[in-house]
């Protein structure tokens, strides 16, 4: 029962945070969204219709990016039937669940490239409470973080026992219609937003230009920007690395500049 409770929740939760932002946004529109028929998606969010832990699956990974919180909620619903294989032994699928959560949290949230970009920079120390000191998070958060880089193979120890990067860059693909991905770019938005409050004009840059265009070219702009991307990253990289920037058409600080 629990499971039910659990799935008519993030249902009505979930279409209610949608319809604060957008209030002509309907049932119909939100049966599409899930994948759901709309009359059975009322039925669903009423209670007078069961969820299978397949719909279950469909219904958490459209309205839930996050592994982890989709696991949390499937975890109510009882486990499939084990398989058998030729020996009569039961096959038990493996989890990826904890894998899973630790790779979109590595792209979606702002801190994991933050302290692999802080370990470029000359004063970098690997204990957590320095880079929590220097990203203003707390020393608990600073060791999750250092902990799900580890999982996911983007750090290591290295000669000394001193903590490196295992890639000097690390690229998303372009245009992935990703669930991280878009998490991470909500996250990027909202950090500009606390920086164009919180930072003095000196320490950030915000610009932008509106034009008349042919949608033909986009593909061409869209070249020249990750060209420039990278034409901006060799300049400012340059000379002694003391701070973490992010650059997306904002420029904003994300150490504790001077500290």
């Amino acid at each position: 029962m629990k499971e039910q409770v659990a799935i008519q929740s993030l249902l009505h939760s979930q279409l209610l945070a949608i319809q604060s932002r957008n209030a002509s946004f309907s049932l119909r529109s939100f049966a599409g969204k899930v994948g759901v028929h709309v009359g059975a998606l009322s039925s669903i969010m009423s209670g007078k219709r069961k969820v299978s832990r397949d719909l279950a699956e469909r219904i958490t990974r459209s309205l839930l990016p996050d592994p982890q919180k989709r696991m949390e909620i499937l975890d109510l619903f009882p486990e499939r039937r084990k398989s058998v294989d030729r020996s009569g032994g039961e096959v038990v699928p493996p989890r990826y669940a904890e894998l899973e959560a630790a790779q979109f949290k590595a792209i979606a949230e702002w801190e994991h490239y933050a302290v692999l970009s802080l370990m470029n920079c000359r004063d970098f120390e690997d204990s957590p409470d320095w880079i929590a000191g220097r990203l203003g998070i707390t020393e608990f958060r600073a060791s999750e973080v250092l902990r799900r880089l580890f999982t996911v193979g983007l750090i290591r120890w290295g000669e000394g026992h001193r903590l490196e990067r295992t890639h000097q860059a690390v690229r998303t693909s372009d245009d992935m219609a990703d669930l991280s991905l878009r998490k991470s770019h909500e996250v990027t938005l909202d950090l500009a937003k606390e920086s164009l409050e919180r930072d003095a004009i000196h320490e950030r840059d915000f610009t932008y230009v509106t034009m008349a265009i042919d949608p033909r070219n986009i593909g061409v702009a869209k070249e020249m920007v990750r060209k420039f991307q990278d034409e901006i990253a060799e300049v400012l990289e340059s000379g002694e690395r003391t701070e973490v920037y992010r650059f997306a058409t904002q420029l904003i600080p994300f150490t504790r500049l001077g500290k």
